[in-house]
Formats: C-alpha cells, sequence, structure tokens
C-alpha cells in the first residue's frame, strides 16, 4: 500500500518545489530534502519484492538516501539563519560513503541473479575507477577542491561512469526491469552531483535549477519503478 502513494506524494512534491522556485528559495531546498525521503521509501519498496542477495544493497542505498536527505533538511535550515554546516557535512559524507558502497556492491549481486554477463562487473568497476579517478584529477586541475569535494566529485564520476555502463544491458523480467529503473535513478542522481561540484559559483541561479531537476528525475525514476513493481505484484 506504501508504494500506491508514492507518484500521488512526488507530484505533490514536485508543486512545493516548483512553487519554492517561483518564490522562495528556502521553499526549494525543503522540497528537494523531501524528494530524498520520497527516494529512500521508493527504493525500500523496490528492495522488499528482490531477491535476498540484491535487497541489503538496495537497502543500504536507501540508507544513503536518507542521510543525504537529512543533510539537505539540514541545509534548509541554514538557509532560515541555522549554523548547520559542523553537523551536516558529516551526515553528507556518511550518505556519499553508503553509496559509494553499496552502489560498487549492486553490480555484484546483479551479476550473480544473471542479470549481468559473466566478469562483466568487474571490468565496469575497474573502468569507472580509472575514468573516474582521470576525471576527478582533471577538475582538480581546473579548479582547486577541498577534500570533501574531492570526494564528493570522485564518488560522483565513478558512480555515473559505473552506471551508465550497466544501464543499457539489464536482462528483462520484472526483476530486470525494476533494476533498470533504479539504475538510470542513479546515473541521473551522480550527474546531478557533478554539476554542483564542477561549477564555481555554487549559487549560480542555472546549475541550481540544472541539479534540482536531475535529481527530482531520479528519485522519479525510483518512484515509477516501485509502483510499477507494486502494480504487477498486486
Amino acid at each position: 500500500m506504501l508504494a500506491k502513494r508514492l507518484p500521488t506524494l512526488f507530484i505533490l512534491f514536485a508543486l512545493l518545489w516548483l512553487l519554492g522556485l517561483l518564490m522562495h528559495n528556502l521553499l526549494r531546498s525543503f522540497a528537494e530534502g523531501l524528494f530524498n525521503f520520497l527516494g529512500a521509501w521508493a527504493l525500500w519498496s523496490i528492495a522488499h519484492r528482490s531477491p535476498t542477495l540484491l535487497r541489503r544493497v538496495l537497502i543500504g542505498l536507501a540508507l544513503g538516501l536518507l542521510f543525504l536527505g537529512v543533510g539537505d533538511l539540514l541545509y534548509t535550515w541554514g538557509l532560515a539563519g541555522a549554523d548547520t554546516d559542523a553537523l551536516r557535512q558529516p551526515i553528507y559524507i556518511v550518505g556519499v560513503l553508503l553509496f559509494l558502497s553499496m552502489g560498487t556492491l549492486l553490480p555484484f549481486g546483479m551479476e550473480r541473479q544473471g542479470l549481468y554477463p559473466e566478469g562483466f562487473t568487474l571490468r565496469a568497476l575497474l573502468l569507472s575507477l580509472l575514468g573516474g579517478g582521470v576525471l576527478t584529477g582533471l577538475s582538480y586541475w581546473i579548479r582547486p577542491l577541498s577534500s570533501v569535494e574531492l570526494l564528493y566529485a570522485g564518488a560522483a564520476f565513478y558512480l555515473t561512469l559505473a552506471f551508465v555502463q550497466q544501464a543499457w544491458i539489464l536482462a528483462g523480467g520484472r526483476i530486470g526491469r525494476a533494476l533498470q529503473g533504479v539504475v538510470w535513478a542513479l546515473v541521473l542522481g551522480s550527474l546531478g552531483r557533478i554539476v554542483t561540484v564542477l561549477v564555481v559559483s555554487s549559487s549560480a541561479n542555472w546549475s541550481v535549477v540544472i541539479y534540482d531537476v536531475l535529481w527530482i528525475s531520479a528519485m522519479g525514476a525510483l518512484v515509477w519503478s516501485a509502483y510499477r513493481r507494486w502494480a504487477s505484484d498486486s
């Protein structure tokens, strides 16, 4: 029953975000934080309809989204005048590390389920690690980054390359289709994080809108996958 409400909540949060975009940045930021919790809810729903081998990884990704959601809400609180940086950064880092670890484990679980060709995962992750390292180095050469920004950039590049390679080869069936939505959501979300890291001025309006659209689209892919999986099981 929880999955049944996801599309309705997504529409309500999207309207709230649009209202914030037109009226007040605080409202926009609050809506963005709510989308993280909605995405975590969708991942949790998909996890409980997935094989045991994948369930723990998907729940780990959901927990990562919860941490990012808490971090975004603290950021919103900071926009209202509160000093939340000391608390917010560690929470973001935990969320990013959860995404890194679970995002790395996910394709191994898929390969064991027969959704990926044998040996694909190791090749894809090694290529992603190499490409992510090179792109992070280029980013640092273009604009010096702090250690935290380097972590965010490296994670975003690595995960984007890893998930783009996976998005095109998932096998069919209900599990494959549902997880393809998860992978595409992770691609969009990682691209959004790249935008936030590489834009010199974090307050640039166009970069904020691009990031929000990519992130909301990622949460929409999770919601659609969870709802479609629920509908097929009903």
